[in-house]
Parts: structure tokens; C-alpha cells; sequence
């Protein structure tokens, strides 16, 4: 489509959708496993992660979230929570429980995202020149920090301490120290 102007939203869209379609590509089954029992990796009893949320939990990660950051496709910000967790918090409960005892029915909204483009460049005139960003309804987010939140209270023990990267208090850089 190089050089040509879409006027036509319709076309536009589906453009936009097979470039970034073939930029990401699709996931393949792996031909090869790994025997992670061969590694003699240490094993963990993790079965305590498996517990429902309770309304301490929930409403702790409500408290961290950021109260004033840009609302999600769905309206709603840390703040909303903040605010309405009396009013809310017989449906949140439910809504979690619900997906944490694999009750799906009326969710494919969660699966759901907005994309947005956003020009890399002053005068984005090519497919090239924009950055797809996804907005993810807040609740997909609650439930996301929930896990996180739960998990974190783990990795450093099932992580070793040369792990350096993606782990809070840890940094990248305090390898190159190490060197």
C-alpha cells in the first residue's frame, strides 16, 4: 500500500490490522520439550496460591493502585475504586470469585482490549510510523496485580540470587557491578 492515501475507514482498519498482524506473527506448537524433572530444579509447594482472594487482599491492591492514572477503556481509574469499594465491593468479590472458580459466562469482554495507534514521529504518514499500544479494562488489571501481588510474596525464594532483572530490589545493572 506504499504511497497510497486510505480514506476509507473500513479499509483503513483492515490495513492496519494484517501489517500488524504479519509484524507480530502467530504462535506455533514447539516441535521440542525440556524434561524440567532432568534440571534437579528445586520444587515448591505453591498450593496456597490457589486460595480465594479474600476482601483483605483485594482491598490492599485497590489501595496500591494508582488513584489518578488515565482511565482504562472501561472509565474506570484507581481512583474509582478507591472511592466506591463500599458501593462496589459485593460485585468485585463476585466477579473475582467467579473467574477464580472458572465461572466464564458473560466474561469475553475481559479478553477484550482497545487498540490505540500512536504516531512515533511529528507528521506520521506511514503504517511504520505509528506504535500500537493495548488499554485493558481495569478490571483485567485488578486481577492481573492481584496474582502478581500473591506471587511476589514467593519469588525470592524460588528465584536465585544471580537473578537480577524483573524482580523488585533487583536491577539489571548489579550485574555489570558483579563483572
Amino acid at each position: 500500500m506504499k504511497g497510497r492515501s486510505l480514506q476509507n475507514m473500513k479499509r483503513r482498519k483492515r490495513t492496519f490490522f494484517y501489517f500488524y498482524s504479519s509484524v507480530i506473527g502467530s504462535s506455533t506448537d514447539r516441535e521440542v520439550t525440556i524434561n524440567l524433572e532432568e534440571l534437579n530444579m528445586p520444587s515448591f509447594d505453591l498450593a496456597d496460591l490457589e486460595a480465594p482472594f479474600t476482601e483483605e487482599e483485594v482491598w490492599k491492591t485497590i489501595k496500591s493502585l494508582p488513584a489518578d492514572k488515565a482511565p482504562d477503556p472501561d472509565g474506570f481509574t484507581g481512583n474509582f475504586y478507591q472511592v466506591c469499594w463500599p458501593i462496589i465491593k459485593p460485585e468485585i468479590m463476585a466477579a473475582i470469585s467467579a473467574v477464580w472458580s472458572r465461572k466464564f459466562n458473560n466474561f469475553e469482554v475481559l479478553n477484550s482490549a482497545y487498540i490505540a495507534l500512536l504516531p512515533k514521529k511529528d507528521n506520521a504518514t506511514s503504517i511504520r510510523d505509528f506504535r500500537p499500544i493495548s488499554l485493558v479494562h481495569s478490571f483485567a488489571k485488578l486481577l492481573t496485580k492481584l496474582m502478581a501481588n500473591r506471587l511476589a510474596g514467593r519469588l525470592d525464594k524460588m528465584i536465585t540470587p544471580n537473578q537480577s532483572a524483573f524482580i523488585k530490589g533487583h536491577f539489571i545493572l548489579d550485574n555489570f557491578m558483579l563483572v
